[in-house]
């Protein structure tokens, strides 16, 4: 599963530690691989993770509207993202 995250201004996202995020509080960010790009063309840098499909597909629950928490940190801050996705298995 692919994941980009945006960071407010003032934070960067190539500090974002990649070993601290978490989807849904316990499935780790795969290692590799990831990039800083600019995915939704809005002038603002994200960077792209990704995450065991299998390991989401088990966790996560069939629906139209299943919303997906992501947390990490970057630096010394503490972040969660949260979108809603359409799960189909």
């Amino acid at each position: 599963m692919t994941v980009y995250i945006e960071l407010p201004a003032g934070y960067n996202v190539a500090n974002i530690s990649i070993a601290s995020l978490r989807l849904e509080g316990s499935i780790p960010a795969e290692p590799w691989p990831y990039t800083i790009g600019d995915c939704d063309k809005d002038g603002i840098a994200d960077l792209m993770v990704k995450f065991n499909r299998n390991s989401v597909i088990n966790l996560l629950p069939n629906g139209d509207n299943v919303a997906v928490h992501v947390t990490g940190t970057v630096g010394s801050t503490t972040f969660e993202g949260v979108d809603v996705i359409r799960v189909i298995k």
